[in-house]
């Protein structure tokens, strides 16, 4: 496979442009057209401790949290907050946020190991050097989803 790459000046009138050439559509291009089309999709969400509401991109998000009724978003520098249901997050966002356990999702995006344990439950390291745990139940799906990613 040969990949291009084509910088246009940024004064240029011309909007960001992907066009792939390919004799089939493996899992790897698929899930790149998923990464590319979910890029732009982003929400609005409260800053922690602020009544600030921010734009986020929904590939900024590292992971996922349901606390209290609550959803917690954390990023690279900050945590926002969101009222909503785990479950309505979850139905609004790109594959690539894959639940790990009954009130976590993770941006597999910024997973870089994992390390599995004797009781089949996974720990996950993220780039942010936090540590997740995946629950058993949600294992199989993780595995999946990564392998998907690896092909």
């Amino acid at each position: 496979m040969r990949i291009k790459i084509m910088r246009l000046d940024k004064k240029s009138p011309k909007e960001d442009e992907v066009l792939f050439h390919v004799h089939e559509v493996t899992s790897t291009i698929d899930e790149a057209i998923n990464v590319l089309k979910n890029n732009s999709k982003s929400l609005i969400a409260t800053l922690i401790n602020s009544e600030r509401e921010e734009k986020i991109s929904f590939h900024n998000i590292i992971y996922v949290e349901y606390l209290e009724r609550q959803v917690f978003l954390y990023t690279k520098n900050k945590t926002y907050l969101l009222r909503k249901s785990l479950v309505n997050f979850k139905q609004k966002s790109p594959n690539y946020l894959v639940q790990i356990s009954k009130n976590t999702l993770v941006n597999i995006y910024y997973v870089t190991a994992f390390t599995s344990h004797i009781n089949g439950n996974l720990t996950l390291q993220l780039t942010s050097h936090e540590k997740l745990i995946v629950s058993r139940r949600y294992v199989v799906e993780l595995r999946k989803v990564l392998k998907s990613i690896i092909e």
